[in-house]
């Protein structure tokens, strides 16, 4: 918790554009990297707060770059070298096969999520959320939430304009998760 406004244990971004969904229902938790080996192992970039979290949520899914709809993941081997996650999927036993998994993503369904109490959120559910302040300027969406160590700062797009806005409570004042519109106390000129 960093002053008062929590993330839940998963879906940090760490620098990862999240893509949009195209099924509301899953949740990214990983991106298929390039190869790791000669024997079809990948890298896989998780994007939770951390590998332990990633491996709890049971069944995975996977959606190729080109691909619509989400598989379930059946037979893949996922194994920890130090702190990275290696992949390898069942039909990729050479570098080359495997290269078409790179840029995969991983989901899961949103179900298998804790629920998150009333100031609690997941990174996921705040990017594309309109950002205005009380006098009404907007601020653009959340395109992406950067981790500074301090506490977690809202990164928004309004036009060719970037904004950063703590997001701590001396800033943001309401997360209207209905209306998908964060409140801040924040101008243009900070």
């Amino acid at each position: 918790m960093k002053n008062g406004l929590k993330f839940c244990q998963s879906l940090n971004i760490e620098g990862f554009m999240m893509p949009q969904q195209t099924n509301d229902n899953m949740i990214v938790i990983a991106k298929v990297g390039a190869p790791y080996r000669l024997k079809g192992e990948l890298k896989l970039h998780v994007l939770s707060d951390s590998i332990e979290t990633a491996l709890a949520y049971g069944q995975w899914f996977i959606k190729k770059a080109n691909d619509r709809t989400w598989q379930p993941l059946k037979g893949e081997t996922v194994s920890r070298v130090g702190d990275k996650l290696i992949i390898q999927f069942t039909d990729a036993n050479v570098k080359e096969i495997a290269a078409k998994y790179t840029n995969a993503l991983i989901a899961v369904p949103r179900s298998v999520l804790k629920e998150t109490a009333e100031d609690e959120y997941y990174w996921v559910d705040l990017i594309g959320m309109q950002v205005i302040n009380h006098e009404g300027q907007t601020f653009g969406q959340v395109v992406d939430i950067l981790e500074t160590g301090a506490n977690e700062v809202l990164c928004c797009k309004h036009q060719d304009k970037t904004y950063l806005i703590p997001f701590i409570n001396e800033y943001v004042h309401e997360v209207n998760r209905g209306s998908k519109v964060i409140t801040v106390d924040w101008q243009y000129d900070y």
